[in-house]
């Protein structure tokens, strides 16, 4: 039974980004606030100019929080492995890794991850690959580039359904 590419896309999406607002909130709920000495020598806004703070929009907080720079999400996560139920209520694993290419070539790609750990994992002709927003292919990859890879585990076999890369922090 082959599980549609959009309905892994679906749900290795909706993981991460689960994963990433539980972090952003967690993170916002320790930051420190204003004091509110600070807050009363604030200077008020001038008259009749407009009462709401500059904050950015939620869209870019998201793209900051996810972001390509890799200071939030892409910075922290390593290793993912979750198991999900398919349309016809099988259960199958999906896994997502971050780090840097150490290897690729001959069906393999072997991500290092922080902590030291290494992953490999299987890639084939269906593999899809994005450089930044554009489409690309393995031939594409080169050690020492940053990615993310999203698997699916089956019998064993860890096999590469996508593969992002994404620019390393600060660049």
């Amino acid at each position: 039974m082959r599980i549609p590419t959009w309905r892994l896309v679906l749900t290795g999406g909706a993981i991460v980004l689960l994963l990433g607002l539980g972090i952003g909130f967690a993170a916002a709920s320790t930051s420190t606030g204003t004091s509110s000495a600070a807050a009363l020598a604030a200077p008020t806004a001038a008259p009749g100019a407009s009462a709401k703070p500059d904050r950015p929009r939620i869209g870019q907080r998201l793209r900051e929080f996810l972001g390509g720079s890799g200071r939030r999400l892409g910075g922290r996560l390593v290793h993912v492995t979750a198991t999900v139920l398919d349309k016809d209520g099988n259960l199958i694993q999906l896994q997502l890794d971050h780090g840097t290419i150490q290897a690729i070539g001959n069906g393999s790609l072997t991500v290092a991850e922080a902590g030291g750990t290494t992953v490999t994992v299987s890639t084939d002709a269906s593999t899809l690959v994005r450089i930044g927003p554009d489409k690309g292919s393995l031939t594409d990859l080169k050690v020492g580039q940053t990615i993310f890879v999203q698997s699916r585990i089956d019998g064993g076999t860890t096999l590469a359904k996508h593969i992002l890369e994404v620019a390393a922090a600060g660049g």
